[in-house]
């Protein structure tokens, strides 16, 4: 049979052993208040810092790349915590302390006569307990504290950090590659210089200045070369043509004529008319083979008007002469043939220097076409060349400029809440410490009150009696039950 005692029994135990509860109670509180007597106080200073991913630290030079897409969520918070790790990191730790003094951060430590080795280390464990680094869990911003017993330490602590973390993240965010990209500008530059060096010689021994607008106007020029010789060629076989013609015609007409005035008084006169006659014939034929207007039709009809007037003016005389004299038409016609050969051979002439600059403009045509695929790949190397200094040119610049970032240490950090004073300690907090105590002091004494209770075997009322024999009490004596 299993007997619970009930409150009223509960209460009187707590009666029957109040000295007990008392004592463990009082040693309780008297822990506790020590305990705030002999903790130093310790002093909470806080700073702020804030990421700017939406400002370049470094300004972009070329203005021909494509932007950058921003950064996305992922990429911003590795950031971050890259920076609190820093913050956290043990060299950083070290410098602070360093610059602090180990005497004046942790005294206890500088005084305990160990190893300096050893002195630094407790130095960083102390350190890394007394900092806090909070990460933001929806904003870029990273809360720094510190504590320690003296107000001004503390502040003075976050400050140096702050100064050693813009330090650190200088060189650490240094570009390794700034002597290489220089060189190899350098370098690109070198090479650039050469092909343009080459390209301007082999132009130079070549004659050539831009290779398609040569070409181009070479071809114009042999078009028009070959337009004005085929009009020369065509005046050259006009004029054989017409000496061929005259020449034709000479042989036909007598060189002279011969004239009598006894019986037959109008010889001459008869044979004017023939050679008229033969002329217009002549005329006819050459009609058919030459154009209207030709020169040697107007030679002709000069020829033929010269004949006419001639008859006309020595008729009456020719019929008293009688000698032999020289034919005017013949006369006229070799005249003519001299101008035609003459003409034929100043037309000659053209045709000839037009043919010879025809085949100057060819051969340099054929010059120019052999010359081209080395001229291609001459500019071909140029603008590789050009294209290479011009984008390791910018990531040099792109280097030293961030070279130039890192020595004024500009960060995309920034404080948005300097390391504050504190006016009141932040530890211990004895509010709390009180109330945990009284609570423990509690609980404490109930528990050293219910032990020793249960570790008491003597029966004190009829529910112990029943609870060890295990048997119902029927009936009890006395009045204290």
């Amino acid at each position: 049979m299993i007997v619970q005692p009930s409150f009223r029994e509960t209460i009187l135990t707590f009666f029957r052993r109040k000295f007990t509860f008392l004592l463990v109670f009082g040693a309780a509180c008297l822990a506790g208040a020590g305990y705030l007597l002999i903790k130093t106080p310790m002093y909470l200073s806080t700073a702020a810092l804030v990421l700017r991913f939406d400002q370049q630290s470094v300004p972009d030079i070329d203005r021909t790349r494509t932007p950058q897409q921003p950064l996305g969520s992922n990429e911003r918070r590795e950031i971050l915590y890259s920076d609190a790790d820093i913050l956290r990191s043990p060299d950083l730790a070290r410098d602070t302390i360093n610059a602090i003094g180990l005497a004046r951060i942790y005294p206890k430590i500088a005084a305990d006569g160990r190893g300096r080795a050893r002195q630094t280390d407790e130095a960083l464990k102390a350190f890394a307990g007394d900092m806090l680094i909070d990460v933001g869990l929806q904003s870029d911003v990273i809360n720094i504290s510190f504590l320690n017993p003296d107000p001004n330490v503390a502040q003075a602590t976050i400050q140096s950090l702050l100064d050693h973390f813009y330090s650190s993240e200088a060189v650490i965010y240094a570009n390794p590659q700034l002597r290489f990209a220089q060189e190899e500008a350098q370098r690109a530059e070198q090479k650039l210089a050469a092909a343009q060096q080459a390209l301007g010689t082999f132009r130079q021994t070549n004659k050539i200045s831009d290779m398609t607008a040569q070409i181009n106007q070479l071809l114009e020029q042999r078009t028009s070369v070959e337009s004005k010789l085929a009009l020369a060629k065509a005046a050259v076989l006009d004029a054989q043509q017409k000496q061929a013609a005259y020449q034709e015609l000479l042989a036909s007409v007598p060189e002279l004529v011969t004239t009598t005035a006894n019986g037959d008084t109008y010889q001459g006169l008869d044979v004017v008319q023939e050679q008229i006659a033969t002329l217009k014939a002549k005329r006819d034929q050459m009609a058919a083979t030459y154009r209207p207007g030709s020169p040697i039709f107007s030679s002709i009809d000069a020829s033929l008007h010269s004949l006419e007037s001639s008859a006309s003016r020595n008729e009456a005389s020719a019929r008293k002469r009688s000698a032999t004299t020289p034919n005017l038409v013949y006369e006229n016609i070799k005249t003519d043939l001299m101008r035609a050969t003459a003409e034929a051979k100043g037309a000659q002439e053209p045709a000839q220097l037009l043919g010879t600059e025809l085949d100057e403009i060819n051969q340099r045509l054929a010059s120019l076409d052999s010359l081209r695929t080395q001229n291609d790949n001459l500019q071909r190397t140029v603008r590789i060349q050009d294209d290479t200094y011009r984008t390791l040119a910018i990531r040099s610049e792109e280097a030293n400029v961030e070279a130039n970032r890192n020595a004024q240490k500009i960060s995309a950090a920034a404080v948005i809440a300097a390391p504050s004073l504190p006016d009141l300690p932040a530890r211990p907090r004895r509010k709390l410490i009180a109330l945990g105590t009284l609570i423990t002091a509690i609980m404490l004494a109930s528990a050293a009150v219910l032990g020793a209770e249960a570790f008491d075997d003597r029966l004190r009322s009829p529910n112990d009696v029943a609870q060890v024999l295990r048997l119902p009490v029927l009936a009890t004596f006395g009045g204290d039950v």
